[in-house]
């Protein structure tokens, strides 16, 4: 059914595109708006076609590609596409594809015609000083996308460079899909890492008959062969890589606790896919898990605390804040960190320490307690940015950290039976549930014994923010 032109310009004027417009001149464009209803899945422009019309999205979410490469996604009401070719008269540089059913707005080049004549002259200098504006924005974002792209090249080559330093390896990756295989075998190819590349299990099988691995990867799909590889000792290094979301990672973990290496992949961010998998090699091959630097681009000061006793907390929290106010890191992102640095400094002080029997020394005790750690049981607190992500961790002298409990915990924080382990340990799971929910990306490095390292990772962008987050776990 037709909206009338009224009912368009209550929803159209809340448009940033529309802002400028008076009241009449509203009514003149609803009137030449035609609502459309694409299905997920449809191509509503194509790259290389002629497009003479302009599009307000109402509802849904659109991605943006070329060369059938993602670019970009969008889901804002009122964000508009199409403008470029309305302009110039050229080809459609870029396709848009309807992710979800998506509902828009659509303005035919021949509406435009429509316009009252007394009202011409202002209506097309209003439209292109509009177009001057969302071209100017977008310039502003490009340039920023630029500068974010250089900042991961630049992490990936130092990505690269560990793996050079070190002492070379091979590598067997189990992948039957082949444009994942691609990136990560360009990525690798300068760096003194010889990859082999199995396409399924039975491949993979023939492979290991073959040669000798420093490294096997593999995923959810390849977890027998990954089994047999721990089971038969036929590498030193097994790494299992998994969905994005914790939940997906759980349910592979809870039937394969076998897996002492564990890192999550993001299909719709093939780079950040890549530097992961080129740390996590470059750890393993260099035998060097620790340290908040892996994840930040080369030449970040990171700032360094001791942790002596819970009364530190505060001061340590309000140093880190105060450090990242001042490096222009939004409120929204600072207090997502805040809340997950005061989680990890009470696992550092009250769960982490323990006796030569790998007694728990003070988790029995009331958080409200003051606890004062001798210097043999004193943490370090890390934090940093660099622009794009920050960081901030914690490094306790216990390595008592175990996989099953990062498992068992947030099982039971996921299913909805929180407490339900171990009910005398003070926060019973729900610190560990609360760093990983409040942070994109949360990684555990464990030399049992020995150290424990929490690091988390925030994006600063707030529209990367994950709506899954995600752990890597690393046990030496």
């Amino acid at each position: 059914m037709k909206m009338h032109p009224a009912d368009i310009v209550q929803e159209i004027k809340g448009y940033s595109f529309f802002k400028s417009f008076s009241t009449d001149l509203l009514l003149q464009v609803a009137a030449m708006m035609h609502n459309e209803v694409f299905p997920a899945g449809t191509v509503v422009l194509k790259e290389g076609q002629t497009n003479r019309n302009l599009y307000f999205l109402r509802s849904g979410k659109l991605e943006i590609s070329l060369a059938g490469e993602v670019l970009a996604s969008f889901d804002t009401p009122g964000e508009v596409w199409g403008e470029m070719s309305v302009i110039t008269t050229n080809p459609a540089s870029t396709s848009v594809k309807a992710v979800t059913e998506t509902s828009c707005y659509v303005i035919k080049d021949e509406d435009f015609a429509h316009v009252h004549p007394k009202d011409k002259d202002r209506f097309q200098a209003l439209l292109y000083q509009i177009y001057c504006m969302i071209l100017t924005e977008r310039l502003i974002k490009t340039n920023e996308k630029a500068r974010l792209f250089e900042i991961l090249n630049r992490e990936l080559h130092e990505a690269q460079n560990a793996l050079q330093r070190g002492a070379g390896g091979r590598v067997l990756l189990i992948e039957p899909d082949k444009k994942q295989q691609v990136p990560l075998k360009m990525a690798l190819g300068s760096t003194g890492v010889q990859l082999d590349i199995a396409a399924d299990a039975a491949q993979a099988q023939e492979l290991l008959k073959e040669n000798k691995y420093d490294v096997v990867v593999g995923g959810d799909i390849s977890v027998d062969v990954l089994r047999q590889v721990e089971e038969k000792k036929l590498s030193p290094n097994v790494i299992l890589l998994t969905s994005y979301d914790v939940q997906g990672n759980l349910g592979v973990l809870l039937n394969n606790r076998f897996v002492k290496n564990i890192i999550s992949r993001d299909a719709e961010d093939k780079n950040a896919t890549i530097r992961f998998v080129l740390t996590a090699l470059g750890k393993l091959l260099n035998k060097d898990l620790f340290g908040i630097d892996k994840y930040l681009t080369w030449g970040v000061d990171v700032q360094k605390k001791v942790v002596t006793h819970s009364g530190q907390r505060e001061q340590l929290r309000d140093d880190m804040c105060g450090y990242l106010k001042k490096a222009g890191v939004r409120s929204s992102v600072i207090d997502r960190v805040n809340t997950v640095a005061e989680e990890m400094l009470m696992n550092a002080i009250y769960d982490a320490p323990v006796d030569s029997q790998g007694k728990a020394l003070f988790n029995h005790v009331s958080r409200k307690q003051e606890v004062q750690l001798e210097t043999h049981q004193q943490s370090v607190f890390r934090y940093a940015t660099d622009g794009v992500l920050a960081a901030v961790a914690v490094v306790d002298p216990f390595g008592a950290l175990q996989r099953d409990v990062i498992i068992d915990y947030l099982q039971t924080c996921y299913n909805g039976t929180a407490g339900s382990l171990n009910t005398s340990k003070g926060g019973a799971g729900r610190g560990l549930h609360q760093i990983i929910e409040n942070s994109d990306l949360t990684i555990f490095n464990v030399k049992p014994g020995v150290r424990t390292e929490v690091i988390c990772l925030f994006n600063l962008d707030g529209q990367k923010r994950m709506a899954q987050p995600s752990f890597h776990y690393f046990f030496a």
